[in-house]
């Protein structure tokens, strides 16, 4: 058991794009359920689901998942996440999105296994996360892009299209984040002029001069931010029966 990690799934109910979309189902399970699965095959101290929703709670009491009610007025899943850290003392925090259910295992520790040995000789970051490189095709205002430099220090994230090379290749951020808890827990005091500009929450911690650093995944991942994703995913899971 990995003592050092705390794994929280943040889950809303009423999520902008589509709501309820927690308690959805995919097969016999709800979403909050396989996202759970996936996280409880990951090394560590505990695993909390992290909601402000009684049908969340009800639903994961009856599942037993272990959950953690927080308040209703954060303004993302980090913010949830960093009031779930100020309960446990735990140097990190993984944060594994609850709409993730396609999430790679192998990907998540090998961002832990990375982390721990970037660490090692530079403790300056605060954060780490995932990302994939991908040949453009579509444009999808749900996938956020990112840019790094030679160090894997994040420079940018945004919804636009970011391109690498000549030949339309970009990096697609996967929205997984190990956090040191000493940062995460003073998240929610931070502001963010890019953050209320792109709608993307970490990007809070590079509009306040801390640093955040990426590894590449070598699995896709499909979040279910619609009722579209929602089919493609069922789509997904059925062909791996």
């Amino acid at each position: 058991m990995n003592n050092k990690i705390l794994i929280v799934i943040p889950s809303r109910y009423n999520s902008t794009r589509f709501i309820g979309k927690p308690l959805k189902k995919i097969g016999n399970k709800t979403l909050i359920e396989r996202v759970w699965d996936k996280a409880k095959q990951i090394k560590s101290f505990k695993t909390v689901v992290a909601t402000d929703d009684k049908r969340i709670a009800i639903e994961c009491k009856k599942k037993h998942i272990k959950y953690v009610m927080t308040s209703k007025k954060h303004k993302t899943g980090s913010d949830r996440v960093s009031e779930v850290a100020k309960k446990f003392n735990i140097s990190w925090i993984l944060n594994i999105q609850g709409d993730e259910p396609l999430i790679n295992v192998k990907d998540i520790n090998t961002l832990i296994k990375k982390t721990f040995q970037h660490y090692k000789k530079d403790k300056t970051f605060v954060a780490s996360t995932l990302y994939l490189k991908k040949k453009f095709k579509v444009y999808n205002p749900n996938e956020c892009n990112l840019m790094i430099n030679k160090k894997n220090e994040v420079l940018y994230f945004t919804r636009q299209n970011l391109f690498i090379n000549k030949g339309k290749e970009y990096l697609k951020h996967i929205g997984i984040y190990l956090y040191q808890r000493n940062f995460l827990k003073n998240f929610s005091s931070l502001s963010s002029s890019l953050e209320d500009t792109e709608k993307l929450e970490q990007l809070r911690i590079i509009d306040n001069g801390y640093k955040m650093i990426a590894f590449k995944a070598r699995s896709e991942t499909i979040g279910v931010d619609t009722a579209k994703d929602l089919i493609e995913v069922k789509r997904i899971i059925n062909l791996q029966k």
